[in-house]
């Protein structure tokens, strides 16, 4: 059996991971819904009737919670965290204010990865006992990016009748779990050692008179955002995708993982920081617009 610090030490070396039913899942259901906020498009995700309506969902998520958390990785409870923040939700639908609850969900708990489960079965009619087959996708995606590091997907799994659809998909995923396990904490040692990948865009207000090519002290401000970047991304790393009088875009921006209290540290972590260092060397009036852990942005107002 393990020491106490052994087993310590392990469960601060797995990541941490929420498990969502997928957006083509809610959309099967009926809920997930379209809508547009001021010429943007976005989506409005129900989750909680999904789990109230669906309870095929909350036992396949609950499974494959089992099933992670056998294998040493951290789990965060997604109906548990929705219920914490559902009065905050319901006090803002009635102010009219409009929220995107899977983007709430990361912020608040602000998981490595995200599980994301979808599947769809069908019933063979002519089958004499109302058998049917699955088609099961489950995906891990670096939160940051939303970019997929580890997936398995099952076709024409057979389901009788009286099958549990939960204990099919942990079958599914206890046969796969070694190569996934293997490509998330691959990642998850890159992201440690190289820094965790984000975007950063920094923009000016249209009404304002400023330009990146002002002068900020002894550099311009386009310089200015860019000698901050080189002394404050891992190993440097970070990619100009646009470089414009009004506008500075980066992708590849690599940031540390963890603040020096050991806390996690985001995209908004980086505006803010980034964010002091323009008001302080240029007397800039500046926000922070970031709203997912992994888009920082910031908008500067004009001269405070």
């Amino acid at each position: 059996m393990p020491e106490s610090g052994e087993s310590t030490a392990t469960s601060q070396s797995m990541p941490t991971l929420m498990v969502f039913p997928s957006d083509a899942l809610l959309l099967n259901m009926g809920f997930l819904r379209e809508i547009e906020n001021q010429g943007t498009k976005s989506y409005q995700r129900d989750y909680q009737r999904a789990f109230i309506k669906n309870p095929n969902v909350k036992f396949a998520i609950a499974s494959l919670q089992e099933e992670f958390a056998k294998n040493g990785f951290l789990l965060e409870d997604m109906e548990q965290q929705l219920k914490q923040i559902s009065n905050d939700n319901a006090m803002d639908e009635a102010d009219g204010v409009v929220r995107d609850i899977k983007t709430e969900l990361l912020n608040t708990v602000r998981p490595d990865y995200i599980i994301e489960l979808d599947y769809n079965s069908t019933v063979n009619s002519r089958s004499r006992n109302w058998s049917g087959a699955m088609t099961l996708t489950i995906r891990c995606l670096d939160v940051y990016t939303n970019k997929a590091i580890a997936s398995v997907t099952k076709s024409g799994v057979e389901m009788p009748a009286d099958g549990d659809m939960a204990s099919k998909i942990k079958e599914i995923i206890g046969e796969s779990m070694d190569d996934i396990k293997s490509q998330i904490t691959s990642h998850f040692n890159d992201l440690n050692k190289n820094g965790v990948e984000i975007k950063l865009r920094v923009a000016i207000n249209g009404s304002s008179s400023i330009s990146m090519d002002d002068d900020c002290g002894d550099a311009e401000i386009g310089e200015k955002v860019e000698a901050w970047l080189k002394q404050n991304t891992v190993n440097q790393a970070y990619k100009i995708t646009k470089n414009t009088d009004i506008e500075m875009a980066f992708t590849n921006v690599r940031i540390k993982s963890k603040d020096e209290n050991g806390m996690k540290y985001t995209a908004y972590e980086l505006a803010k920081d980034l964010k002091r260092g323009l008001k302080k060397g240029c007397g800039l009036d500046v926000s922070n617009s970031t709203q997912s852990l992994g888009d920082a942005l910031l908008i500067i107002e004009g001269l405070k």
